[in-house]
């Protein structure tokens, strides 16, 4: 099995790393959107001294505050991809197994007490954007890149990210606390090419990020008998990550290994 984790968000960097590697993790996940993490804040020089002295895998989540590849605004996905490559050099630089990275939004309108959203107003825009811009892109990466599941996938979207994963390396990071809000058929379609697992849990209303057990996520539900990568906890505290850890070997010992 392959379990490691996002740090606790209380936790600098060699703090973080110390927690890593004192309970048994095989990699840790920074998650650069925290500014202790940030490509502001971490050269892949000291990347590479931290995974050589604590002998972990890297896995990196790319900052989704800053990117947002289907945007409407030319300028605002022309500034995400400014920000990718960089994630992506350090990364490359830093021995950095897998990039995790959220494919963006588009907006919706609060309207007399309301949320409107229509997919339909965007759909062929975020289409052509992935089919042009972000599938090239993915294409020419030296990092493996794995979109996590953060918008419903379907109609035309679904059809262009078909035809990446046809076309590219691309993987898959799973989230399952945001699978038990949204369904997402798109990454159980696709499950062989889940590379990534971020494993917390929820009531299935909000993304609350709660200890594995906590909340409604079913496990029974994902085929993790055929999983070969990476589970990364994302509870981001350090009682919840071992609690979770803990759930996680049970139920996976329980049910695959007899």
């Amino acid at each position: 099995m392959k379990i490691g984790a996002q740090p606790d968000v209380r936790h600098n960097v060699r703090e973080a790393f110390d927690f890593i590697t004192d309970n048994g993790f095989n990699h840790i996940e920074i998650l650069m959107d925290h500014p202790l993490f940030s490509l502001e804040s971490l050269s892949h020089c000291e990347l590479i001294e931290l995974i050589w002295s604590y002998d972990v895998e890297l896995l990196i989540h790319a900052p989704a505050a800053s990117t947002n590849f289907i945007s409407i605004s030319e300028s605002m996905r022309r500034a995400s991809y400014e920000e990718m490559e960089k994630v992506i050099n350090l990364a490359d630089k830093a021995g950095a197994k897998l990039i995790t990275f959220h494919i963006g939004w588009n907006p919706g309108f609060m309207n007399n007490g309301n949320f409107y959203f229509d997919p339909k107003l965007y759909e062929r825009h975020c289409e052509r954007v992935i089919r042009e811009e972000l599938g090239p892109f993915i294409e020419k990466s030296p990092v493996t890149l794995a979109l996590e599941n953060t918008i419903a996938i379907e109609g035309e979207i679904e059809k262009a990210l078909s035809k990446i994963l046809d076309e590219t390396s691309l993987a898959l990071t799973l989230d399952i606390g945001h699978y038990n809000i949204q369904r997402n058929n798109f990454f159980i379609k696709n499950f062989d090419r889940v590379a990534n697992v971020h494993v917390h849990d929820n009531n299935g209303k909000k993304d609350e990020h709660l200890s594995l057990g906590k909340g409604s996520v079913d496990l029974k539900i994902f085929p993790f008998n055929k999983f070969k990568g990476y589970f990364t906890i994302e509870t981001r505290e350090a009682a919840s990550i071992i609690e979770t850890r803990d759930y996680l070997i049970r139920y996976l010992n329980e049910s695959y290994d007899r």
